[in-house]
């Protein structure tokens, strides 16, 4: 996006056959696109239409935020067609000539034509806040990792193949003093949730990671990467729901998931009480992310429902008592609250895809819940010792 003088781009659809894409392509290029075309789709059954957005829309994040919401307004048109969004690109202005096909068996041309723009104003983030890795107390105490050499990980999988090097690498996780951040990035970004896929050694391997937090022999700071990793694995589950969305109303079926996607947030649900007994003991960044996990199962709530509601006015006002806000309402099953706190919380920050809360049949609770675990990993991504 450096130096774009502008933003402009493409929306892409799928529809399922010939006769929708020329109704949808009509369609597009009446409701403003300069030009809209449409082929047989190389990668899915159906046609791709896509329409050519010239803008130009300023490059900065509202004009981002726009282009986007005008993707969503002609998604809205394609889903009258059976159609579903595909993606699209972005581009400098100047580009967009370039990507213009060759060939379409089907073209609309509109010169001169804009879209209905949205009025989208980023609103006004409110301030950070301090999240304390301490006080921090470290006791001289093996951990328990009985049972680690019973489960067949050579019969399991993750990114890399078999799984049978886990066992180690789990073993080097529980020592404090070895190379403890590249084993567990190893050991979670490049083979259990490598790219946020989930394998069937995945949800046999986040009990001992419970197991080394609560023994307290590990610092602080290396409690809470685990607590990190365990809210990355539970808010898979919401993540591929929105996802599937799209296709899955084209396919006129609910939202699914993968088996292994469900195991691996069943997994983590089994862990919470046994991580929720140590919020008294531990400090306030760690107890956000419990917060933070609690809300994506609220039946756990009855431990810290109020403690967290304690912590959202602590931090009221702050980046993270937005998220603490959306949490609480979530493991008080106030849905339609924690989803007009999302939509708030979509209004300032930019990195959130406003997309999601518009995502077809997919509960509302698994909306905010998706908000809540983007915002909350990058609130704690800020979060030194």
């Amino acid at each position: 996006m450096t130096g774009w003088s502008a933003v402009a781009g493409t929306h892409a659809f799928v529809v399922p056959g010939e006769e929708q894409a020329r109704a949808l392509a009509e369609d597009l290029a009446a409701y403003g696109f300069a030009l809209v075309t449409a082929r047989p789709a190389r990668h899915a059954a159906g046609w791709a239409v896509t329409a050519f957005d010239e803008g130009p829309y300023p490059p900065d994040a509202a004009g981002h935020r726009t282009i986007d919401a005008v993707g969503r307004q002609a998604a809205a048109v394609a889903r009258r067609h059976d159609g579903y969004p595909d993606g699209g690109s972005r581009c400098d202005p100047s580009l967009l000539e370039r990507i213009r096909p060759t060939g379409a068996p089907i073209e609309h041309t509109n010169p001169g034509a804009r879209p209905p723009v949205p009025d989208v104003v980023i609103g006004e983030a409110p301030p950070s806040a301090s999240l304390a890795l301490a006080p921090d107390q470290v006791r001289d105490v093996p951990i328990d990792l009985s049972g680690l050499d019973e489960i067949a990980w050579a019969d399991l999988t993750h990114a890399h193949g078999t799984a049978d090097d886990v066992p180690d690498l789990v073993r080097a996780l529980a020592d404090p003093y070895g190379d403890w951040e590249q084993t567990l990035d190893e050991l979670f970004g490049d083979d259990l949730l490598h790219q946020g896929t989930c394998y069937t050694a995945t949800a046999p391997a986040l009990p001992f990671l419970t197991r080394m937090i609560v023994s307290g022999a590990l610092p602080a700071k290396q409690r809470l990467d685990l607590h990190v990793w365990l809210l990355i694995a539970a808010g898979r589950r919401a993540e591929e729901l929105l996802g599937d969305a799209d296709y899955a109303a084209y396919k006129g079926r609910p939202p699914a998931v993968d088996d292994r996607v469900q195991q691996v947030h069943r997994t983590v649900g089994a862990q919470l009480p046994a991580l929720l007994a140590r919020w008294d003991s531990e400090p306030a960044a760690i107890r956000y992310a419990l917060a933070c996990l609690t809300a994506l199962y609220p039946h756990h709530a009855h431990q810290v429902g109020d403690l967290i509601r304690g912590m959202a006015d602590q931090f009221d006002g702050t980046r993270p008592g937005a998220y603490l806000n959306l949490a609480h309402a979530l493991v008080r099953g106030q849905d339609d609250q924690a989803l007009a706190i999302a939509a708030d919380i979509v209004g300032w920050e930019p990195d959130h895809d406003p997309a999601w809360l518009d995502a077809p049949n997919v509960p509302t609770a698994v909306k905010a819940s998706h908000i809540l675990t983007e915002g909350a990993l990058r609130v704690l991504s800020t979060t030194t010792p």
